[in-house]
């Protein structure tokens, strides 16, 4: 124990030696004095940097102040930056489309997301509205309708619809083509806040003059039919049972009355005596169906499809839509197919009696 300590005490003893030698002292000559106090000040310069580092270093380390991202989601640009800077935080912003024009201007989203814990200073990403792709409405004045409704379709098909057509719609007489879009509301040019309805007014096509109702009475269903499809009338037949002085097959009674006048698209209703079957190979039946109501007419066809895939039209004409029903005289296993601009509506398969 007493070596240790005399090591101890020979080394500090030296090291004083040493710092003496250092330590400027009046036996230096002035060269000597100075050099030694140059030599001093570097060394404490150094050592100051170096202390000055550790306390910088030791600051990074520790980091900038904590903070809670606000939520600033749904507000105005400017509200926005205002919250971030009394938080400490920086904005970086990205613009993107919206499915809302209310929303232009304002922040639709946010990352980090609201209520993350970050340090002070940490740049959050705005995401900011650039309002809607459609944001007023267009001119679809001298459109058909149809296209209108598939522009439409076809505009919002990936975001949430701002205009829509409002029904039912209104339907005028015109000299422009039927199903002309002539006037509508809103209009063009005015702006998108949200969903809309869009209020038009189309053409029925040019006003045309009433008709005379023929005499159909005593005439065969055949002839009846014909004389009706020629002249473009709607039509529905209904079966009486057969009784004495009545054809079978004939129409027995009419409404309207022969010659009264009406307009275009009316349909004639017709009673007919039931007729006789005399070929067991085919089958008398009447087809009933009720089509939709259309705001102007359609092109009709009704075909015969025979069980090898043969089609033959049995008529076609202009149909306002609603009720149709006819008589028919086809072989068994025939199918009837009710079509509508080529667009197959109802298939009625004829079976054999009993089936």
């Amino acid at each position: 124990m007493k070596l240790y300590w005399y090591q101890i005490t020979d080394t500090i003893s030296k090291l004083w030696v040493q710092v003496q030698r250092i330590i400027p002292n009046p036996q230096d000559t002035s060269e000597e004095r100075w050099l030694k106090i140059v030599i001093l000040g570097s060394a404490g310069t150094l050592i100051l940097v170096a202390i000055a580092g550790f306390i910088a270093f030791s600051l990074v380390l520790q980091g900038a102040e904590q903070t809670v991202v606000p939520d600033v989601r749904g507000k105005e640009l400017t509200e926005a930056l205002v919250v971030l800077q009394d938080r400490e935080l920086y904005p970086k912003l990205q613009l993107r489309f919206s499915t809302d024009p209310s929303l232009k201007g304002k922040v639709i989203d946010q990352r980090p997301s609201a209520g993350t814990v970050v340090k002070a200073g940490k740049r959050i990403t705005l995401t900011i509205s650039k309002g809607s792709v459609v944001d007023k409405v267009e001119d679809f004045r001298g459109k058909k309708l149809e296209e209108v409704r598939t522009h439409l379709q076809s505009l919002f098909a990936s975001q949430k619809p701002l205009l829509r057509i409002k029904e039912p719609v209104t339907y005028v007489f015109h000299p422009s083509p039927a199903g002309t879009v002539l006037e509508q509301k809103p209009e063009p040019g005015a702006e998108l806040t949200g969903l809309t309805d869009l209020v038009l007014v189309v053409s029925r096509g040019p006003e045309v003059e009433k008709k005379k109702v023929p005499n159909l009475v005593g005439r065969s269903y055949t002839e009846a039919m014909d004389l009706l499809i020629g002249e473009q009338i709607p039509f529905v037949f209904q079966l009486q049972p057969r009784t004495q002085g009545k054809r079978a097959g004939s129409i027995v009674e009419q409404t309207p009355k022969a010659g009264e006048e009406i307009e275009p698209g009316t349909t004639i209703e017709l009673t007919m005596a039931e007729p006789i079957e005399s070929d067991k190979n085919s089958r008398f039946g009447l087809f009933d169906y009720t089509l939709p109501l259309y705001p102007v007419v359609v092109d009709l066809k009704v075909e015969v499809v025979s069980p090898g895939g043969e089609r033959k039209v049995l008529f076609s004409m202009k149909h306002p839509g609603g009720r149709i029903a006819f008589p028919y005289l086809q072989p068994v296993n025939t199918t009837l197919v009710l079509s509508v601009f080529d667009r197959e509506i109802i298939r009625h398969q004829i079976q054999a009696q009993g089936n």
